[in-house]
């Protein structure tokens, strides 16, 4: 049998003797296993039921809003082209909740009761059976504290909720296919019975939702798309369409979740370098202390490759201990964080947890085997020194040139920068941890503000205070008019839908249009020629969603003052670009409310109330960002202690001597730690314009699939937040290393020396 390697045995009395050393690595180790993983194992649960909701509840594969309800001649010829179709109509209600001290006005969607497509996941109760019964949203529900049995008001009547429900159709409950976000606490979805909803006295919005006989490929789903499109046409005017692909209804929540993916594990992999860092600090500081007894047992026949062995060992453990156990923790309790988030923000199939080994392999083996490689190449490069050399405490296999002099400082002044220059890469280390924990830190603190800048642009962009989309004329209003398209637009290989305006003649955009503009010539937003790095000349490919081929716009402006995704061209040019009469409209635009009849009136936007679901967005992901900043200030200060105290340690003996040549512990912290101190308040602002152009990209690359531009600016007020939150920290873990300096024994210390 061969022995098991004794000296093994040392490693629990190693961990129990030096707490201090490896309790916040393991800590901060625990942490970020037990977030991480806990977001994996929600995504690993929550992406099958997702898809299994879409089969099982039979998605749509596309939709059209009718200005008229289809004719029968229509309708059967969209049959014939091996689709099943229904009728989705549903009708924007006011809601109140009793005890709801909430101003802002609350809209339910509702519908009917749907058998066919589209249909329900139940969370808990029953769909509704009679009048003055509705089911709502599980979501609106979670976020309204509302159960099956409670109460709502809608059109001045009560309704009993009978059900929490999910609809594959709204996974992400936006109130337009263009809302950056959604707003769960103001705007939802209902269903009630067939006769409540015909009761209902709002105006009727004429979808219709079709589902293939047979799975087709993207391509030939999206030409059955606008041959349907076509069919409809011939019926009245189409006010809007998506298929399954384009419906940001449906693929918001997937596409979110893919782009949090690759983000959670970049994080991941980031902070565990840093960690690994850390570790082979500690270890080479753990070298360096036990050298005479490494030599030793060099001396007496332990082969090199046994003793590497036995240091990687002390840094993997924790490494496994804090894998094991963020899992346990993760597994236990701390997947409800994530999924929380997603089910508060996201109306989902009820959850299920499902035991993840991938999640397990991310947040185990991917750190294990960073911080074991970081820490392999350290050993191997001071395992090629002689046993000799270890004896002699001689790290260097080449003479070190002279060290520095510091001629013409002070004691104190020079007596710092050596302790710099001699602890380099402890100071590296610091200052990468202090990079990556300040990129958390930013985004945690940064994104409201930006996020509320956003909402002022959008509301700057709009000329006028009220947009009224209407099916037709209205012979008794006198309002400015323009044309409003969602258009299929492509710019090489890529293709999504984009907003043209067509403003008349002597309006408020007469200033963004050129006076002499060709009829293929169109204005761009500035939000526009950013994400898609356009320019003045260049050309743009657009087409109504159910013609057949693309038409080519050059751009002969850009329209700096409009920030979203827009494009403009004048109504007449708009009009004959899709074979349309001169004079054709289908909006008002006026500073004043316009009285318009109901059954010409589309929808409403009102300036004051354009940006508003950015509040409910941000209340929402407030408990992540909190989340995120407290993660980024105890990974920082456990790494300025570590770091502290692998300097203070290294320097023990020649404190001592300190302290007996009279220095007192002020002084002694001051000629230690002072000079970290000022290189950490220097680093943040000589670092800050590489972090402020990593922050843009990082940011720009994170909204790269959303249908908006938004400016990647970070206010000046949130970095001198996050520097000041930086200083704060260190002092606080700098204190640490004080009370260690005065609680140094200097009698063993200098035993040590003595022997």
């Amino acid at each position: 049998m061969v022995m098991k390697n004794p000296i093994h045995r040392r490693i629990p009395r190693l961990f129990l003797k030096k707490p201090g050393v490896y309790l916040p690595l393991f800590f901060i180790s625990l942490l970020t296993v037990t977030f991480a993983s806990s977001f994996f194992i929600s995504q690993n649960s929550i992406k099958p039921l997702y898809y299994k909701g879409l089969r099982e509840n039979k998605v749509e594969d596309g939709q059209f809003l009718m200005a008229n309800p289809l004719t029968n001649e229509r309708s059967d010829a969209i049959k014939k082209r091996d689709v099943d179709l229904v009728e989705n109509f549903y009708k924007d209600s006011k809601c109140r909740v009793p005890g709801d001290d909430d101003r802002r006005e609350k809209i339910l969607r509702v519908f009917a009761n749907r058998e066919k497509i589209n249909t329900a996941a139940i969370h808990a109760g029953r769909l509704p059976k009679a009048k003055g019964e509705i089911a709502v949203a599980a979501n609106f529900a979670k976020a309204e504290n509302l159960v099956p049995g409670d109460k709502l008001t809608l059109d001045d009547e009560d309704y009993k909720i009978t059900a929490l429900v999910a609809t594959p159709d709204y996974s992400t409950i936006l109130k337009t296919q263009g809302d950056l976000a959604m707003d769960t606490k103001h705007f939802s979805v209902a269903f009630v019975t067939k006769d409540v909803f015909d009761s209902l006295k709002e105006k009727n919005h004429y979808l219709y939702s079709y589902r293939n006989h047979e799975r087709l490929s993207e391509e030939k789903a999206r030409d059955r798309f606008e041959d349907i499109l076509s069919d409809a046409e011939k019926s009245g005017p189409i006010l809007g369409a998506t298929t399954f692909y384009d419906n940001r209804c449906i693929q918001y929540f997937i596409d979110d979740m893919g782009g949090d993916v690759p983000m959670m594990t970049i994080t991941l992999v980031i902070l565990f370098i840093s960690l690994g860092f850390i570790s082979a600090l500690q270890t080479r500081g753990l070298l360096r202390e036990e050298a005479p007894v490494i030599g030793t047992l060099l001396s007496m026949g332990y082969g090199a490759k046994t003793l590497i062995r036995h240091y990687s060992l002390v840094p993997t453990c924790l490494v496994i201990l804090s894998g094991i156990f963020g899992n346990i923790l993760a597994y236990t309790k701390g997947y409800t964080l994530y999924a929380d988030l997603y089910y508060t923000s996201y109306n989902l199939p009820p959850f299920v947890p499902i035991l993840s080994l991938k999640a397990f392999a991310i947040t185990t083996i991917i750190p294990l085997g960073i911080v074991w490689l970081v820490n392999r190449m350290l050993l191997l490069r001071y395992f090629r020194l002689s046993p000799l050399r270890f004896l002699r405490r001689e790290f260097y296999r080449k003479k070190r040139k002279n060290a520095p002099t510091f001629d013409g400082f002070s004691f104190k002044r020079a007596a710092r920068l050596r302790i710099l220059t001699e602890n380099r890469l402890n100071v590296l280390a610091l200052f990468f941890g202090m990079f990556v924990g300040n990129l958390l830190l930013l985004f945690s603190v940064a994104l409201g503000p930006m996020f509320d800048d956003y909402a002022d642009s959008v509301k700057k962009d709009m000329k006028y205070n009220y947009t009224y989309l209407v099916k037709a004329s209205d012979p008794d209003v006198h309002g400015v008019k323009g044309l409003s398209l969602t258009m299929d637009y492509k710019k090489g290989e890529e293709k999504t839908q984009l907003n043209v305006l067509g403003p008349d003649q002597h309006t408020a955009f007469d200033g963004d249009l050129p006076s002499s503009m060709k009829p293929h010539d169109v204005v761009i937003s500035t939000g526009l020629a950013h994400r898609d790095n356009l320019d003045i000349g260049d050309a743009i490919e657009v087409k109504l969603p159910g013609s057949k081929h693309y038409k080519t716009l050059h751009v002969a402006a850009i329209a700096h003052d409009i920030h979203s995704i827009q494009a403009l061209m004048p109504m007449d040019n708009l009009n004959r670009l899709i074979d349309k009469d001169p004079g054709n409209f289908n909006l008002y635009w006026s500073d004043t409310p316009l009285k318009i009849n109901d059954d010409l009136l589309i929808t409403t936007i009102d300036r004051d109330k354009t940006g508003a679901y950015l509040e409910a967005f941000l209340e929402n992901f407030d408990g992540a960002l909190r989340t995120t900043c407290i993660l980024a200030i105890v990974f920082y200060f456990t790494l300025v202690y570590t770091v502290s105290k692998l300097i203070l340690e290294k320097s023990q003996k020649d404190i001592c001597y300190l302290k007996i040549f009279g220095y007192g512990d002020g002084e002694v912290a001051s000629i230690y730690l002072l000079g970290m101190t000022i290189a950490v308040a220097l680093f943040y602002p000589l670092s800050l314009p590489i972090f402020d152009r990593l922050v843009r990209y990082l940011f720009a690359l994170s909204i790269s699939k959303l249908s908006v531009y938004m400016e990647p600016h970070f206010a000046m007020t949130s970095y001198l937040y996050i520097y000041a939150l930086d200083l704060a920290v260190f002092v606080a873990a700098q204190w640490l290393g004080r009370r260690k300096i005065k609680a140094l024994n200097m009698v063993e210390e200098l035993k040590k020396v003595s022997g």
